[in-house]
């Protein structure tokens, strides 16, 4: 199977998430035991479809629960091949209302969970990856928001530009210390989940469009491929980073935009 990830023991934050569940779901089709982790105490349906998997509360701004769910996966599983960051939150805002308690929650999640995942995770990994032929291998869902501006984004493209350069630094330094850790990022523009509709809403508060509707409208045209993307296209993308096909692929952004920044 292309891309098969068959033995693979795999981790996804965020899991409960529209992105979460569809990389999830890619994942475990492809052969890889599937661990889910997010806030809520019960993961709900986000398992749905997969075989082998597992769920774990996780609180990625938490040193501790990062801890303890590691230490789980070694219990159960004894290695870890696959880390998938996805969750994150987002703050649509002008930055002279945005307060330092929404700026410093937004940063919490979105960067110091990447942090304090990867600074868990590598230990268990790097030994993983040795058994490897490509290495394991790490992916963060950042943003074209990490790549290019955007109004009342002011503290989100903050976050995603943070982790985007966290992942290049990560992969120069695991090479450098023999790790067999391979560590991507994947650049999506609008996709179709709950926060592109917290975002719409949040465009129409702050007077950039009269309606929610008339905020869509505009959507679709902006990615010269015509449509915005859903879930499974990064799942797709994710699937493809944490399978050997992306062997050679370290530090390396994969825009998954619909031509967005090439315009």
């Amino acid at each position: 199977m292309i891309g098969s990830l068959e033995g693979r023991i795999a981790l996804v934050t965020g899991c409960t998430g529209g992105i979460g569940k569809e990389t999830s779901r890619a994942l475990g089709a492809a052969g890889a035991t599937v661990i889910g982790a997010d806030l809520p105490e019960d993961g709900g349906d986000w398992n749905e479809g997969i075989g082998s998997c597992a769920y774990h509360r996780l609180d990625v701004t938490d040193e501790a629960s990062w801890q303890q769910v590691l230490a789980a996966v070694e219990r159960d599983h004894g290695k870890l091949d696959i880390l998938v960051h996805i969750a994150g939150i987002v703050v649509v805002e002008k930055l002279e209302n945005t307060s330092l308690e929404q700026w410093r929650k937004q940063m919490a999640v979105n960067v110091d969970g990447v942090f304090l995942g990867t600074k868990a995770a590598i230990p268990l990994m790097s030994r993983s990856g040795q058994q490897l032929p490509h290495g394991a291998s790490i992916v963060v869902i950042s943003s074209v928001a990490g790549l290019i501006g955007s109004p009342l984004h002011t503290g989100y493209c903050a976050s995603k530009g943070a982790v985007r350069l966290f992942a290049k630094a990560c992969a120069m330094e695991f090479s450098a210390l023999g790790y067999k850790v391979r560590f991507n990022s994947v650049h999506p523009s609008g996709v179709k989940t709950g926060m592109v509709d917290h975002i719409l809403q949040r465009f129409v508060d702050n007077g950039f469009a009269e309606s929610v509707e008339q905020a869509a409208e505009g959507l679709a045209p902006a990615h010269p491929i015509g449509r915005m993307a859903e879930p499974i296209d990064i799942a797709k993308a994710v699937r493809f980073l944490a399978s050997d096909e992306s062997g050679y692929m370290h530090g390396s952004e994969l825009v998954v935009d619909g031509g967005y920044t090439a315009q």
